[in-house]
């Protein structure tokens, strides 16, 4: 099985930090181990050493005398035909079995029992010390050392990765800091730009860079909303003496579907200039709208076109007041959009239902069921459902949905009770505390 890396840059500094201790507890205390036993060896061959010279001394002035011996060792003197000629200590018979009795000194082990063997005059004398031996502390010194130094050294090693997290969430809270900034940067805070000094030194750069790109990309959307504004209101002239020269055409067929064109097209061009206005920051240029007073002017304005087309229209409204702050050009559209919407889409004899309340416009029908593919695509810019016989942008939907979002809400798209026909609600953002209209 694969271990995944955490995804986290703090998971990442932990993990890399808690490995790093390991290993250097790890190699710490092996270091620590294999020194302490050099040492301990060192001492003890020494020892042995020592005790072999003196027990040569008393054998060179006549008979190997009885010697102090140290805990756990044993002394035997071997003459030149091999034969043990004295012995001091506990009997250690492997030991002069496996002692090397040449013209060389060697230190040799057997076991737990290491031992030496020194050339003398009288033959060979071999000292050996039993590890074992309760009475030996080295060992118990070494291995007593290396229990105390784990138990000091371990929680210094997790004392790293713990200083090392706590240095790791600063340096993430920070970045957090500056993600939230980023993320409140839209098309209603072109001008917000990323906070400088809370990033690392590499880092910093990207924020420099993101700040450059969104000057450029505020430049652009300015340049176009701009342009979009422009053209809207260069049209308006031309468009007017269409207006005024279709009026005038005899045939009535034929002025009925000028009249119809330009009617389409004097929407997009009100279209245009709802998102052009839509592109100012909403804390600056935006009102105090009251929804049930916008429903019930939208609704009169509407509802003698509808009524002619064979549909009925209703109002309705929440208790309460419905007061939002917002574009009031803007949510009069998108209103007009659903109502329009409605009235194209659904056969003579539909009942459209209107309902205003504190923070929502809810438009629906009882017309023919929606295929849920078309249901979920229906907010999409220039998409029209297949085989419709209605002329149209393909824009009005997609415009209700942008008013939303720049209202800091969203448009809902939903089946009617029964899955009969369509419920559209508009939601927006309720008036901050001490905002006014005008």
């Amino acid at each position: 099985m694969r271990v995944r890396a955490p995804r986290s840059l703090l998971g990442q500094f932990i993990a890399l930090h808690v490995g790093i201790a390991l290993v250097a507890a790890i190699t710490l205390l092996w270091s620590a181990s294999a020194l302490l036993h050099q040492t301990a060896d060192h001492f003890q061959r020494n020892l042995l050493r020592r005790q072999a010279a003196l027990s040569a001394s008393f054998g060179q002035a006549g008979a190997p005398q009885p010697v102090v011996l140290s805990n756990g060792m044993a002394v035997s003197v071997i003459g030149r035909n091999r034969r043990v000629l004295n012995s001091y200590g506990p009997p250690r018979p492997q030991i002069l079995a496996a002692a090397p009795l040449d013209e060389t000194s060697h230190f040799f082990r057997k076991g737990a029992i290491q031992a030496f063997c020194l050339p003398a005059t009288v033959g060979w004398i071999v000292v050996s010390q039993d590890d074992a031996d309760p009475e030996v502390v080295t060992d118990d010194v070494v291995r007593n050392f290396l229990s105390r130094f784990a138990l000091i050294s371990l929680p210094i090693a997790l004392l790293v990765p713990v200083i090392g997290a706590l240095l790791a969430r600063r340096l993430t809270h920070r970045m957090r800091m500056v993600s939230l900034a980023a993320a409140q940067i839209g098309p209603q805070s072109l001008d917000a730009r990323l906070p400088r000094g809370l990033l690392p030194l590499e880092a910093e750069p990207l924020a420099e860079a993101a700040n450059a790109a969104l000057d450029r990309l505020a430049a652009a959307i300015r340049v176009q909303t701009a342009f979009a504004a422009d053209v809207a209101h260069e049209l308006r002239t031309p468009l007017a003496a269409i207006r005024l020269r279709a009026d005038a055409i005899a045939d009535p067929e034929a002025r009925s579907a000028l009249m119809a064109a330009v009617d389409r097209a004097g929407r997009v061009i009100a279209q245009l200039l709802a998102l052009a206005e839509l592109e100012r920051p909403l804390e600056s240029s935006g009102t105090t709208v009251d929804l049930h007073r916008l429903a019930e002017q939208v609704v009169a304005d509407r509802a003698p076109a509808i009524l002619a087309s064979g549909r009925s229209i209703a109002l309705d409204r929440d208790s309460g007041p419905a007061q939002v702050y917002g574009y009031s050009e803007a949510l009069t559209l998108a209103l007009e959009n659903l109502l329009d919407n409605a009235t194209r889409h659904t056969p003579h004899g539909t009942a459209i239902h209107v309902r205003s309340g504190s923070s929502h416009i809810i438009v629906s029908d009882d017309g023919p069921p929606l295929p849920q593919d078309d249901l979920a695509r229906l907010t999409e810019r220039l998409w029209r459902g297949a085989g419709s016989p209605v002329e149209g942008s393909g824009i009005g939907l997609s415009i209700v949905d942008r008013v939303a979002h720049a209202h800091g809400g969203r448009l809902n798209v939903r089946r009617g009770d029964a899955g009969r026909g369509l419920v559209f609600e508009i939601k927006v953002r309720r008036p901050k505390l001490g905002v006014t209209g005008d």
